[in-house]
């Protein structure tokens, strides 16, 4: 008790005093300072974003089309390549995605058993967006159906318009004006399982399918509207 004692008689004293009040008030005008200036960087913040003008973006899309043919054995994996070096990429476009196409020449009827043909995309070094959950990478058909598959190239285009919120133009086309993006070569497996009709095929006619491959590459340039 004592030494509480002699602690708030030191404080009570007239020469603490002013110290004390000193040091209360500095802390005092600390604060105040601090909330203003939080308070004066939430209304900055607001005001900017309810400032903020609003852009509507369109794209324009073109197509290239490229195409292999290939006749495949029974039992045979084959693999083929599409080279977007190839490509006549117009100036101010960028590829957006890839379209796939397989069929072959089989057409279903009475007497004919299809076969059996399957095709993979194979991620590889090729600059695009390998796990999107819109990509269809793989597909096989035993109709005589064709089978698409498809690969999403630039990230998040779909073609579709869009309103963005930007300060400025240039922000609001960053997110458009990235590249590289299908930079490189599309790699596919065909895979064929010849099937005999009525699964018996006696002088071995049967024994290969001519296969065509497809791509269709959508290529997209951007338009921006202040809204």
């Amino acid at each position: 008790m004592s030494g509480e004692q002699d602690i708030r008689g030191l404080l009570m004293t007239k020469e603490s005093r002013i110290p004390t009040f000193v040091a209360y008030t500095f802390t005092l005008l600390l604060l105040v300072v601090t909330v203003g200036d939080f308070l004066g960087d939430l209304k900055t913040t607001a005001a900017l974003t309810s400032n903020t003008p609003e852009w509507r973006i369109d794209f324009q899309t073109q197509n290239e089309s490229m195409q292999v043919v290939e006749t495949l054995q029974d039992d045979e994996t084959r693999n083929i390549n599409f080279d977007m070096s190839e490509l006549s990429i117009p100036e101010g476009y960028s590829i957006g995605y890839i379209n796939i196409t397989i069929t072959s020449e089989e057409e279903e009827g009475i007497s004919v058993q299809c076969d059996s043909v399957s095709g993979d995309i194979i991620e590889n070094e090729m600059n695009a967006q390998w796990n999107d959950s819109v990509n269809t990478l793989s597909g096989q058909d035993s109709s005589c159906q064709p089978i698409y598959l498809f690969l999403r190239v630039y990230p998040d285009f779909d073609g579709e318009s869009r309103t963005v919120s930007a300060l400025n133009e240039y922000q609001a086309l960053e997110s458009w004006s990235e590249v590289g993006w299908g930079d490189g070569v599309l790699s596919m497996d065909l895979d064929l399982d010849v099937n005999a009709p009525f699964g018996f095929d006696p002088v071995g006619q049967d024994v290969d399918e001519e296969i065509t491959v497809d791509a269709t590459v959508v290529m997209f340039s951007v338009s921006i509207e202040k809204l």
